[in-house]
């Protein structure tokens, strides 16, 4: 800018006009405006530029801040159903162990019917037995009551022919048959015992 002794003494030392003064003012001042203007044009780019970086960080913690509320929202899920799980192995632990009860008292019940069932069973056998041997006794019985009367009518019918002196090996037979049917009144108790040796059978 041109000092006012200059304006007033010109170039060469010589006095200048008001009118060119001021022009000369003036373009000095429009020229200082506008570097002004360019400055303020590049803090406005520099601003404009400073506040889309802003926004942009803005935005970006924006999202980053959503990121972590949707981690921490995962995680409290997670924990949730940690929790529901770790809480279904306790339900069941607890069913296996109440099954683990019922199995055992179960098998103590088959065990106590076990010996429930041989029990009853032995007792069958001693049943079947007995019944097996009374039924051996009777047809022993039978048999020899069939023998004692068959004798006598044999008897009978050699006495009415006369015959009482007969063939000695066949009243040695008929008396060895009527000593072996009176042992059948004593029977012993190995001959009370079932024994398919016997060879007497019932008549039809």
């Amino acid at each position: 800018m041109d000092s006012p002794s200059s304006l007033e003494n010109g170039e060469g030392g010589r006095l200048i006009a008001p009118q060119e003064a001021c022009n000369r003012i003036a373009d000095v001042v429009q020229e200082a405006i506008r570097k002004m203007e360019m400055v303020a044009d590049e803090k406005m780019r520099m601003f404009k530029k400073a506040r889309l970086s802003l926004d942009a960080c803005e935005r970006e913690l924006e999202d980053k801040a959503k990121e972590v509320a949707e981690l921490k929202l995962e995680r409290q899920k997670k924990k949730l159903q940690i929790e529901e799980l770790e809480r279904i192995v306790r339900l069941k632990q607890a069913e296996a162990d109440m099954f683990q009860l019922k199995a055992n008292e179960a098998k103590r019940e088959a065990e106590r019917l076990q010996r429930i069932s041989l029990a009853k069973s032995d007792k069958s056998e001693e049943e079947y037995a007995s019944s097996y041997l009374k039924l051996r006794l009777s047809e022993a019985e039978a048999e020899k009551q069939y023998l004692f009367e068959k004798i006598k009518l044999q008897e009978s019918s050699r006495a009415s022919h006369g015959s009482s002196a007969g063939d000695p090996s066949q009243v040695l037979m008929y008396s060895k048959i009527h000593d072996l049917l009176h042992g059948y009144n004593t029977p012993s108790k190995t001959e009370s015992q079932p024994n398919e040796r016997h060879g007497f059978r019932t008549n039809p």
